[in-house]
């Protein structure tokens, strides 16, 4: 139970410091212009947007609710994926990243780490469907509960949200999920 409990303690630390560079990033933002460096959708000088759209927030309200839900869903993928969960997180982020780019609205800059969000989401809903073990189904059920309403921003809404890139983590997470062979660590 004690190795147990300093995997997850552990896990916590990790993504910790990760919402850490995010809460860093954010207050740089405050003082330099870096938001214009999200995704533009189909331009060229959009596409760096693509490796730095998920540390880019536009202020604290958008950051605390993606801090909440990396918190969560970021400690239950490093506690069943371990090490792979970074190489994971990557895929979500470029596959996020790049779907936004070719499927976003031409005329806005899309931040925010939400495409990791639900790719997160997704990879771990579906992960109990493709892994088909108790402990895979038990994960999944548990994130449905606690994310299960969150499909609906996959949506188009009124909003300032961007429902291409919550739309592009969903479904990264899916085919990531279906195309994860490797046993779990």
């Amino acid at each position: 139970m004690s190795k147990n409990r300093n995997t997850i303690v552990s896990n916590l630390k990790t993504i910790a410091v990760f919402i850490a560079v995010l809460w860093i990033v954010l207050i740089v933002s405050f003082l330099i212009p870096i938001n214009n460096l999200g995704i533009r959708p189909r331009s060229i000088g959009g596409l760096v947007g693509i490796l730095f759209a998920p540390f880019l927030h536009n202020g604290f309200p958008h950051l605390i609710g993606n801090s909440v839900g990396l918190l969560i869903l970021g400690t239950i993928l490093l506690s069943i994926e371990g090490k792979r969960s970074f190489l994971i997180l990557l895929l979500l982020a470029f596959l996020s990243g790049a779907g936004t780019w070719i499927i976003g609205s031409g005329n806005s800059i899309h931040i925010g780490a939400s495409g990791l969000i639900y790719g997160m989401i997704s990879y771990l809903l579906f992960y109990g469907i493709f892994k088909r073990s108790v402990g895979s189904i038990v994960v999944s059920i548990v994130v449905f509960v606690l994310y299960g309403g969150a499909i609906w921003g996959v949506f188009p809404s009124g909003s300032f949200i961007s429902w291409e890139m919550h739309l592009c983590g969903f479904l990264a997470g899916i085919l990531i999920a279906k195309t994860n062979k490797e046993p779990t660590t």
